[in-house]
C-alpha cells in the first residue's frame, strides 16, 4: 500500500512538471522560464528582478499552505514570488523554502503570526528578501532573535508594513552581508524602535525608512537593548541614507546627530519646526522635500538649503510670493528645485521670475501647479542664464508661448511644457535654444503649425571643447489638436492630426514637412487620428522614400 501512494504521489509531482504553450502547468503558481516575456506575470515585482537564463521563476498566488503549496515546482527556481490568501495567518519558517538551493530573490506578500528562521535547512544563495504584511493595517507579526542570520548571502532586505516592535530587540543580529536596507510604514512612533534593531549591521551601506507615523525627531534612546554601545560609527559608513516621514511637529536638538549626511529627507514641516532642523545634527542633505502650510516663507528654506549645504529641494505648496533675488541667495547652491503649488481649494499666487537670477548653480527646475507671468521668464534678465539645462513647466494658466520667451536659456537642453493648456505658439518663440536636444509640448490644445513655429531650434554644432554634437534630438507634439502643419515645420511625433480628407490613403509631402534636417532623428511616429500612418524605429527607412516625396 506504501508503494501504491509513493507510485501515486510521483505521478503528481511529474503532472506539475508538464510544461504548456504559457509556462509549467501548476494549480496556485506560473512557472516560466527566464528567458520568457514576463509581460502579464500577475505579481508586479517579479517583472523587476534579475533573472538568469538557466533558472525558472514562479509567481503563486491565495498561497494557504506554503509547504503543500509550493510542491512540484521546479527545484532550480531562481526568483519565487508569492502571495498569501488574506486572512491566513499562520506562523512561517525560512526553511519551508530549502527546497530552493538556487533560489536568490524571494518576496512575499502576507500577514504572519509569526516568521521563524531557516533552521538547519539554510538558503545558501538567497540574496534578496522582501517582506510585506500590509494588507490592512499593520502585520503584528513575532519574529525571534537573529532569525535572518543563517542567510548567510542576504544583501537586501525590504519589510514593509510589520511593526517593529513586535520583533525581538536582537531580530537583525548576526546579519554579516547586508548592504541594503529598505523598511517601510513599520508601525512605529519613535525612530530608536528602527534604529536600535539595526545598530549593529556593520556591512549596511543603504538604508530607507519610511515612518509616516512618526512625528517627533528625539534623540537616539536605546534603553530597551541593555546596551550604551555607540552607533555613529555604524550609520556613518552609510554610502545613501533616506528618511521619509509625516508631519514633523518636533525637533530635538542633537536628534540626528547620529547620521549627519543624508541622502535624502521627506515631511511635512512648519516654518518653526523647519528653522529647527540645522540644530538636530545633521551636516549635510542631498535631497530635501518639504510640504507644508504655505506659510513658510522662500526666506527661511534658503536658509535651511545654506546651513545644510542642501543640493536638490522638493518644494510642496509653499509660499512662492516671497521668492525673489533677495530671498533666494542663500539658495545659491542649488542645483536642482521643484516648486508644486497648493491644491485647488487655495489660491494660486503668480510666479515671480526674478527669483532665477540669484540661483547660479541651478541646473534643473520644475513649476507644477502655480500660475505663471510666462513672458517674464527672460523679459526682465540682462544677461543670460547659463546653468539652467532643464526645465518643466505645468503651469495652471499657461495658454501661449509667446516669441523668444526662452532666449535667455542659452544652455538649455531640456525643454517640457506638456500637460499645459497651450493652444498658440507664437513664431520664434524657440528662439536662442540652440543647444535644445529635448522638447515636449505634448496633450496641449495646439492646433496650428507655423513655418517658425520651431525657427532658431539648432539642427548641428559642434563643441569645440568637448566635441559634442547638439542638435534637437526629440520633440513630441502628440495628443494635441493641430488642423493645420505648413512647409518646412519638422516633428518627431504628431498625433490627434484631424484631417478631413475621407481617402482610405493620406499623402504627405515630406521634403515639404521636413526639409533636409532629419539626419540626426531616429524615431519618428506620424498618427492621423483615425489612421496611423507609420512607426519607424529609425528614419533610415522613411529616407529611402525622400526621392519620391512620398511616405
Amino acid at each position: 500500500m506504501g508503494e501504491i501512494s509513493a507510485m501515486f504521489f510521483h505521478s503528481a509531482v511529474m503532472f506539475l512538471w508538464i510544461q504548456s504553450a504559457s509556462g509549467w502547468m501548476h494549480p496556485k503558481c506560473q512557472i516560466h522560464d527566464n528567458n520568457e516575456d514576463f509581460g502579464h506575470f500577475p505579481t508586479w515585482i517579479c517583472t523587476y528582478l534579475p533573472r538568469h537564463a538557466e533558472h525558472y521563476t514562479a509567481a503563486c498566488e491565495d498561497v494557504t499552505a506554503i509547504e503543500e503549496d509550493l510542491l512540484g515546482l521546479p527545484p532550480n527556481i531562481n526568483t519565487l514570488c508569492m502571495s498569501m490568501k488574506q486572512g491566513e495567518n499562520r506562523s512561517m519558517s525560512l526553511g519551508f523554502f530549502s527546497q530552493f538551493q538556487d533560489l536568490e530573490y524571494l518576496y512575499i506578500e502576507g500577514c504572519f503570526s509569526q516568521i521563524l528562521p531557516t533552521g538547519e535547512s539554510h538558503l545558501p544563495n538567497l540574496h534578496y528578501l522582501h517582506l510585506e504584511g500590509k494588507i490592512s493595517g499593520c502585520c503584528d507579526c513575532h519574529i525571534v532573535p537573529h532569525t535572518f542570520r543563517d542567510l548567510v548571502k542576504l544583501s537586501h532586505l525590504t519589510m514593509w508594513g510589520y511593526r517593529l516592535s513586535a520583533m525581538a530587540p536582537d531580530v537583525f543580529h548576526g546579519m554579516t552581508q547586508l548592504q541594503s536596507l529598505n523598511i517601510r510604514e513599520p508601525c512605529v512612533d519613535d525612530l530608536s524602535e528602527i534604529l536600535c534593531r539595526i545598530m549593529k549591521i556593520k556591512s549596511l551601506m543603504k538604508l530607507n525608512i519610511e515612518a509616516p507615523e512618526i512625528q517627533s525627531l528625539n534623540q537616539l534612546n536605546c534603553v530597551f537593548l541593555n546596551t550604551n554601545e555607540s552607533v555613529t560609527t555604524v550609520f556613518n559608513n552609510l554610502a545613501f541614507s533616506d528618511l521619509s516621514f509625516g508631519e514633523i511637529t518636533h525637533i530635538e536638538e542633537g536628534a540626528l546627530a547620529w547620521l549627519q549626511n543624508l541622502t535624502r529627507l521627506t515631511g511635512a514641516f512648519s516654518q518653526e519646526v523647519l528653522l529647527h532642523l540645522p540644530l538636530s545634527g545633521i551636516q549635510q542633505i542631498q535631497y530635501f522635500s518639504c510640504s507644508g502650510s504655505n506659510e513658510i516663507d522662500f526666506e527661511s528654506i534658503c536658509n535651511v538649503v545654506f546651513l545644510l549645504s542642501i543640493k536638490e529641494i522638493y518644494l510642496y505648496n509653499a509660499n512662492t510670493s516671497s521668492l525673489s533675488m533677495s530671498s533666494g541667495e542663500l539658495c545659491i547652491g542649488l542645483e536642482y528645485m521643484h516648486l508644486h503649488g497648493p491644491g485647488i481649494l487655495h489660491s494660486t499666487p503668480y510666479l515671480e521670475w526674478h527669483f532665477i537670477s540669484s540661483l547660479k548653480n541651478l541646473h534643473q527646475l520644475t513649476i507644477d501647479g502655480l500660475k505663471d507671468n510666462g513672458h517674464e521668464i527672460c523679459s526682465f534678465q540682462k544677461q543670460p542664464i547659463t546653468s539652467l539645462t532643464k526645465l518643466t513647466l505645468v503651469l495652471n494658466n499657461i495658454q501661449m508661448l509667446f516669441a523668444k520667451q526662452f532666449i535667455c536659456l542659452v544652455n538649455l537642453q531640456y525643454l517640457d511644457l506638456a500637460d499645459n493648456l497651450i493652444s498658440n505658439i507664437e513664431d520664434f518663440a524657440f528662439l536662442g535654444l540652440t543647444n535644445l536636444e529635448y522638447l515636449d509640448i505634448a496633450r496641449n490644445m495646439i492646433t496650428k503649425i507655423n513655418t517658425n513655429t520651431f525657427f532658431g531650434l539648432q539642427l548641428t554644432k559642434l563643441t569645440s571643447r568637448f566635441n559634442k554634437l547638439h542638435m534637437l534630438f526629440s520633440l513630441d507634439i502628440a495628443k494635441n489638436k493641430i488642423t493645420q502643419i505648413n512647409a518646412n515645420t519638422f516633428f518627431v511625433f504628431l498625433g490627434q492630426v484631424h484631417n478631413p480628407l475621407t481617402e482610405p490613403v493620406i499623402k504627405l509631402n515630406l521634403t515639404l514637412i521636413f526639409g533636409g534636417i532629419l539626419n540626426q532623428l531616429t524615431h519618428l511616429y506620424i498618427s492621423s487620428a483615425m489612421r496611423p500612418i507609420g512607426y519607424y524605429r529609425t528614419l533610415n527607412y522613411c529616407r529611402c522614400n525622400f526621392d519620391s516625396n512620398i511616405c
